[in-house]
């Protein structure tokens, strides 16, 4: 390795790219919800907590009881109005985000890039609907 590699690696935005590449790349994917944001469809957070019972078979409980919670909001969303709905949805991705952290510092469940990843990715959305629609 070359003096130049070795210095180039060691700058500090350069580590912290390296380090925080799932968020990097969740910010990356996420970019358009900034310019042009959208209400996800409220199964998507159902079905972004089914890869969690895929993942969670060392707490199945736990998963399954939080996959039920997802399931209630998702039903919540289909009966309130849609002013309502959509407030619903946006916590539900921030719930999500939040669920996220809990599995990052933990280090359990779903491995660690995953967690970053999805968390930083599930909070753009929750914040962008936020800031469009309230």
């Amino acid at each position: 390795m070359t003096t130049t590699t070795r210095t180039l690696k060691t700058t500090p935005l350069v580590r912290a790219f390296i380090d925080r590449w799932p968020m990097v790349i969740a910010l990356a994917i996420s970019w358009d919800f900034w310019q042009t944001p959208l209400v996800p469809p409220v199964w998507t957070l159902v079905l972004c907590q089914a890869a969690y019972l895929l993942w969670g078979w060392r707490t199945p409980r736990l998963q399954l009881l939080v996959f039920s919670l997802y399931t209630v909001l998702a039903a919540a969303v289909i009966m309130v109005s849609p002013h309502t709905g959509v407030l619903l949805i946006a916590l539900g991705w921030g719930a999500h985000a939040v669920w996220d952290l809990v599995h990052h510092i933990r280090n359990a469940v779903v491995p660690r890039w995953w967690s970053e990843f999805c968390g930083v990715f599930d909070l753009v959305i929750c914040v962008t609907i936020l800031l469009k629609w309230f």
